[in-house]
């Protein structure tokens, strides 16, 4: 949803309530946990941002308070909710001279899920985008703590497509804001671990 003026948040709130029932807006649900969908465009990107099983902890609790989607232009609403399955969000941003509304709605929450050998742990969430959103897909955030190296890894996965003509007329530029915004998203993860106070 596009907007000459900041939507307000009474705004925002009215218009996340009318999708609480709202179908995801896009058809394979989920897959971001098993194999894209052919034909959409993926984003994968991802940062090693130090190491410490104190900093990864501090990671993911700052990951799942928005703290990392919360980048330049980008504000998510509501921003103290409780990050759980179900949970609906706007997210309120602004690029050339427009404001704009897009909605989302967390599919599942991974908490410390190991691999098989149990050398990776992930911790993290993806979310589905809804009606209203500029594009229709998939997007998943997971903090990952290597137990042998301590690293922790912080990466960014999505599937999308354009959601209407519009999009799909400026999709160079929708594709670079869709690259921007995760590259964004490491680089103030690795600050925040560089300096929690941040």
């Amino acid at each position: 949803m596009l907007f000459l003026r900041k939507p307000s948040e009474a705004a925002i709130r009215e218009a996340l309530a009318t999708r609480q029932s709202a179908p995801f807006s896009y058809p394979h649900v989920r897959a971001t946990r098993t194999a894209p969908p052919q034909g959409w465009r993926i984003n994968h990107m991802r940062a090693l941002l130090g190491t410490g099983r104190a900093s990864f902890e501090a990671a993911v609790g700052a990951l799942f308070s928005w703290k990392f989607l919360a980048i330049d232009g980008l504000e998510v609403f509501p921003s103290a909710s409780i990050l759980e399955p179900g949970t609906s969000v706007a997210i309120r941003s602004y690029h050339f001279g427009v404001w704009s509304l897009d909605f989302c709605r967390v599919l599942y929450v991974l908490r410390d899920e190991r691999e098989p050998q149990g050398a990776i742990l992930r911790t993290g969430f993806g979310y589905g985008t809804l009606p209203g959103h500029a594009v229709r897909g998939e997007e998943a955030f997971t903090m990952e703590w290597h137990a042998v190296s301590e690293e922790i890894w912080y990466d960014i996965y999505s599937f999308s497509l354009p959601a209407n003509p519009l999009v799909k007329l400026l999709s160079p530029i929708a594709r670079a804001t869709q690259r921007r915004f995760a590259r964004q998203s490491l680089e103030k993860a690795a600050r925040f671990l560089a300096n929690p106070l941040f």
